[in-house]
């Protein structure tokens, strides 16, 4: 994000539009008016002031006319272009600062925006990751897989993001940059900066802890080769964009550094286009994983009520797709920033709202094992048998054992999952480890061409 020169274009010019009230009173100089100039003079940085003993001698407007010197926007220019050549890029931030407050310009903040948005969501995903994390722990409950260590990965990457949202504001996100100290500034670059690779860090663990909740979950072989794919694009994107993040600017510390022109020199990729880029890619991966689940998930052997619902709790994902469409709207606003304070407020709360969301989402499936296991019956789905096709069929008998029907003749199955599957979802009967056992005729409903099969589903 190379914006100093740009930057100190934009702050040195006056704010004219803040000066309407100013602009009403009279010329004649109050005792007010007078403290104001001085005040604005001790403000500003002697290159500045050097510009306008220069250019308002030969402008309309008289060295104490506070409404003239606001709202000329010739003078304004013309000052901007002299400041340019003659001061740094802090100088021309003084400059600015000194001019709002000359004009009467209100004193922006909305640094609580990012911070209460991080602790709450924050606080949300960690209780749903908890949540999840219980669901392993009674006699009952489900036994702990790959998508929960990776779980577990998400939460220590998101961990930074959501601490940021406390020094971010401490810094001075959410207002107008201007207002800043210098070492401000930079430190919210510099956690911008981090916040950034752990973004990508904790996005590409959550999408890694789906896909291995899909492995675990569904047994059909053209499937399970489809998850692997997309898994190497999530991990393919990962890597790409956290080492492209990393190594943006050379050297990196002038990724942060870059508003202090007495630190030294650097130079920087196209950040904003890396933004986008990295943004439109993450949505491509949420549509895939949002579309690949749902054809297994609709040949479910089950009423229509609860297939429906377990559709959606698989679909909550288009969510954290909205925040990251919405999150690419403000990294196109941000692009053309001036005031990296004050703008990069709302794309810093979207990041983190992205991350905790899609925690929450991902733990879902668990909690919901969680709640019906603690006897939340609503949740529960229903047990059905699946007779479709006058070949295949199965039923279930008692003891949890079925039978199902291949070419006329009854294949026994044992459907008693072991110790804790049998809350855990799809894979839907085990198979016995007896060699007499004809493999081919046990089927699961995301295993079976026909759907067939689905004695025990998310129970």
């Amino acid at each position: 994000m190379l914006f100093s020169t740009a930057l100190l274009g934009a702050a040195v010019a006056l704010a004219g539009s803040a000066s309407a009230s100013a602009s009403a009173s009279a010329s004649a100089q109050t005792e007010e008016e007078l403290e104001l100039l001085a005040k604005a003079r001790a403000a500003y940085p002697i290159c500045a002031q050097k510009c306008m003993e220069t250019l308002i001698p030969e402008s309309d407007c008289e060295l104490t006319d506070i409404p003239c010197l606001c709202t000329n926007e010739e003078l304004n220019l013309q000052i901007a272009a002299c400041a340019m050549e003659a001061c740094t890029t802090y100088e021309g931030l003084q400059t600015k600062n000194a001019s709002m407050t000359m004009c009467g310009a209100p004193v922006r903040d909305k640094s609580m925006e990012p911070l209460v948005i991080g602790m709450v969501f924050g606080g949300l995903a960690l209780l749903a990751f908890i949540l999840r994390m219980c669901s392993t722990l009674s006699s009952s409950g489900r036994p702990i897989g790959a998508d929960d260590y990776m779980a577990v990965a998400t939460i220590i990457f998101a961990t930074p993001p959501t601490v940021f949202a406390v020094t971010l504001t401490n810094n001075g996100l959410g207002k107008d940059m201007w207002t800043l100290p210098l070492q401000n500034i930079v430190n919210v670059l510099r956690y911008y900066y981090f916040g950034e690779l752990f973004y990508f860090a904790s996005i590409t663990a959550n999408k890694l802890s789906l896909l291995l909740f899909m492995l675990r979950v569904f047994p059909d072989k053209h499937f399970r080769m489809l998850v692997y794919a997309v898994g190497g694009l999530v991990i393919a994107y990962g890597i790409s964009f956290i080492v492209a993040t990393a190594f943006q600017c050379s050297p990196v510390e002038w990724s942060w550094q870059q508003v202090d022109d007495e630190w030294g020199t650097g130079t920087c990729n196209n950040i904003s286009m890396q933004g986008w880029m990295s943004a439109i890619i993450n949505i491509i991966i949420d549509i895939i994983m949002l579309l690949l689940p749902l054809r297994n998930l609709w040949r479910l052997q089950m009423q229509l009520k609860k297939k429906l619902m377990i559709m959606f709790m698989f679909s909550l994902g288009v969510f954290v797709t909205i925040i990251s469409v919405i999150r690419l709207h403000s990294l196109v606003l941000f692009a053309n920033s001036h005031n990296i304070t004050w703008d990069y407020s709302e794309a810093a709360w979207w990041s983190t709202l992205e991350i905790h969301i899609g925690i929450v989402c991902a733990c879902l499936p668990a909690v919901r094992h969680l709640l019906v296991s603690l006897g939340a019956s609503v949740l529960r789905s229903t047990k059905l048998t699946s007779g479709g096709s006058g070949t295949y069929g199965s039923r279930t008998g008692a003891g949890g054992n079925s039978s199902v029907v291949k070419g006329g003749s009854v294949v026994h199955t044992q459907e008693t999952p072991k110790r804790g599957d049998e809350g855990d979802f799809v894979p839907l009967v085990e198979h016995p480890n007896h060699k007499a056992f004809d493999k081919q005729s046990a089927y699961s409903s995301a295993g079976d061409s026909n759907g067939h099969g689905a004695d025990s589903v998310y129970r």
